[in-house]
């Protein structure tokens, strides 16, 4: 008996040396004290544009398994997946109030920027699945991103621009303000990304019943299921954290050129208008 007790809860040298090698950098990510909002100064994205029916992977696949650094990598990768459970997203959106990064001070030069990834979704006026890059390229695409409540409250700050005569422009409210970014080529997409059927079902319900997307929007609001980015994915935008709202301003070439997050301030407004107008 004393034998089988010793089997069943010995750890060998290889069990130990996994656990540490996974438990380490865990560790490292885990605790919301650690975390600092700092400003954005490297571009975010894709080194690879999107493509149609591309499906991003996370893991290795069984060749990758016989491979110790690619092996090594995904470990690092997991532990930092696990360590940014539900819970430590909710502590850093409480000690950050959502504001995860502070917006660059200018937008990143063409030849430096990377790619917004692909990504399929349903247009809120019941047509069938689109690719949101055929909809952003050939032109500035100011895209709006959340999964949450908060997330949506939070990102909609970004969408009202006060002119040099005071007005207060909302393009999310006013048709007009909205169709005067044509004059620039510049559009808005809205992107709600959905964790399942059940709430994507439940959003379009809410959404019927609220009346609070207007016609003339549904083709430009979309609903995307979260799946298709993976982690490591969202780890590129720097859009992980569920609570919080995301904004990215995409080229006619599908590349990021700025970004910001949670509530905007009068700053980071008046440079995602300028900056969107001057593409």
């Amino acid at each position: 008996m004393h034998v089988t007790f010793n089997r069943l809860y010995h750890h060998t040298p290889i069990q130990m040396s996994l656990s540490s090698k996974f438990l380490k950098p865990m560790m490292a990510t885990a605790s919301s004290k650690n975390y600092e909002v700092k400003q954005l100064v490297k571009p975010i994205g894709l080194t690879e544009a999107p493509k149609h029916k591309v499906v991003y992977s996370q893991g290795n696949s069984l060749k990758d398994m016989f491979d110790s650094q690619k092996t090594d990598h995904r470990v690092k990768e997991l532990s930092v997946e696990f360590s940014k459970s539900g819970l430590y997203d909710i502590q850093v959106f409480q000690k950050t109030k959502g504001k995860l990064f502070l917006a660059p001070i200018s937008y990143w030069k063409d030849t430096k920027a990377l790619y917004f990834p692909h990504l399929v979704g349903t247009s809120m006026d019941g047509k069938k699945e689109q690719n949101i890059e055929d909809l952003l390229r050939g032109k500035t695409s100011v895209v709006r991103l959340f999964s949450t409540a908060s997330g949506d409250k939070l990102s909609k700050s970004y969408f009202q621009e006060t002119t040099k005569d005071s007005k207060t422009i909302d393009y999310l409210i006013g048709a007009d303000a909205r169709l005067s970014l044509k004059n620039h080529n510049v559009q808005i997409i809205e992107v709600n990304l959905i964790d399942n059927a059940v709430k994507s079902a439940l959003v379009k319900m809410l959404a019927r019943w609220a009346n609070h997307v207007p016609t003339w929007r549904k083709p430009f609001y979309f609903e995307c299921s979260r799946a298709q980015w993976p982690f490591s994915i969202r780890e590129e935008l720097f859009c992980n954290n569920v609570f919080s709202g995301y904004v990215f301003l995409v080229d006619q070439h599908l590349k990021v050129r700025w970004a910001a997050c949670g509530e905007a301030n009068s700053s980071e407004k008046e440079a995602l208008w300028k900056f969107a107008k001057s593409l």
